[in-house]
């Protein structure tokens, strides 16, 4: 009996182990056929499609409002997700907002400025100390390498008055 068992074992164990192998390797070919497309968009400056809906909006303040510094700004997102930049997972990105209306190609990149704020941990809020007088927020979303989606995903400018 243990002459047929152990045989028997030992057929079992090496197709679970063939099986495991083909898993893991099917596993490694995705992760770097994913790191390969990564890298080329990055590269090429491949804009990530727009989540379908997605909408960003600023909760706080509000068109018009007159605000002392330092002042919270709060943001809103609709129809899609928060994730660090860097991650990349679908349908989700990150804010960025834009202060006196900085000049941003939506090709590429957005640098980091005094002008372009980003929110790559995925922030939904910031506090923000502007000099006194008329200034425009606005926030632009984008995908995991800073780049704005295609279509461009931005909400209304607004113009506040700091005391």
């Amino acid at each position: 009996m243990i002459r047929t068992a152990v045989p028997a074992l030992l057929s079992a164990l090496l197709l679970t182990a063939t099986a495991a192998h083909a898993d893991f390797a099917k596993d490694l070919k995705n992760a770097a056929l994913q790191k390969a497309n990564n890298s080329a968009a990055e590269k090429l400056g491949i804009a990530t499609p727009a989540p379908e809906g997605a909408k960003v909006y600023l909760i706080s303040p509000k068109d018009g409002d007159t605000v002392s510094g330092p002042f919270k700004v709060q943001f809103g997102l609709s129809n899609a997700g928060i994730a660090p930049a860097g991650t990349q997972v679908d349908g989700t990105g990150h804010h960025h907002l834009l202060i006196d209306d900085p000049q941003v190609d939506l090709t590429q990149p957005l640098p980091a400025t005094d002008s372009i704020k980003h929110f790559g941990k995925g922030q939904t809020e910031t506090t923000l100390t502007l000099k006194p007088g008329k200034h425009t927020l606005q926030l632009l979303f984008a995908d995991w390498k800073h780049q704005p989606f295609n279509p461009s995903v931005a909400s209304d400018k607004i113009t506040i008055t700091v005391k």
